[in-house]
């Protein structure tokens, strides 16, 4: 489910603004709004109280640019089409939505500019 390079370039210009990486953090450690960590560590080391079915998220941010992880937690089905990560910024090709969520994204531009700047910090 490949977009096309002229949505792709609408997406990208449709950012909110610069990310905030306070705001990107505290949506993380959010397990009602983000749900990153219910799957993610944010280290190698791991925590008790964070996933341990995908990749970390310090070793994502160290190895993909920024606009890389904003693509793949925006949708990540366009990089592989049987992943289990929900896609954030879509609201296409899904099913058993909650009528409350129908048709609505699970973040913001804003809030995906947010987590990716975050993200950056664990990079380093």
């Amino acid at each position: 489910m490949r977009l096309p390079l002229a949505a792709l370039l609408f997406a990208a210009s449709a950012h909110a603004g610069p990310g905030d990486a306070e705001r990107g953090r505290a949506l993380m450690a959010d397990r009602t709004r983000s749900l990153c960590l219910l799957c993610h560590s944010l280290t190698p080391a791991g925590d008790a109280n964070q996933g341990n079915l995908a990749p970390p998220l310090s070793a994502s941010a160290a190895r993909l640019s920024p606009a890389d992880l904003r693509e793949r937690i925006a949708d990540m089905r366009r990089f592989n089409p049987a992943t289990v990560m929900p896609p954030f910024r879509s609201t296409e090709g899904l099913r058993d939505v909650a009528p409350a969520w129908a048709g609505k994204a699970a973040l913001t531009e804003q809030q995906l500019d947010d987590l990716v700047a975050y993200l950056g910090t664990l990079a380093k």
